[in-house]
């Protein structure tokens, strides 16, 4: 399956490398490295990636490749890798913005 970065994505990999380069080139190798294998796995096994509700986009896919998430959509025979995260930066916890903190009554 052919395999598209999103102009999101195409920036944060352009960050990250230059980050990654300013301090410690093998460590920027071993990032492109990464997103290439993502690409590969992402084109070879499409619907590979998990669906559920901590993926950031409705209906999207994610795959872990060591610390990196790759959220993905599927359409139109192309998968569109739309957001890339180190998982350092990825909420673990979400929060529904109706949630009750309030112990229960006990009455």
């Amino acid at each position: 399956m052919k395999v598209r970065i999103s102009s999101e994505a195409r920036r944060y990999i352009a960050r990250e490398a230059e980050y990654l380069r300013e301090r410690s080139p093998a460590g920027a190798a071993r990032f492109q490295r990464i997103v290439a294998r993502a690409c590969r796995q992402i084109g070879t096994f499409p619907e590979s990636g998990l669906t559920d509700s901590i993926v950031s986009i409705a209906g999207a896919r994610r795959i872990t490749i060591e610390e990196y998430l790759f959220d993905y959509d599927l359409a139109d025979g192309v998968a569109t890798v739309m957001v890339i995260r180190h998982a350092r930066n990825t909420p673990t916890v979400l929060i529904e913005d109706d949630t009750d903190y309030e112990e229960p009554s006990r009455e």
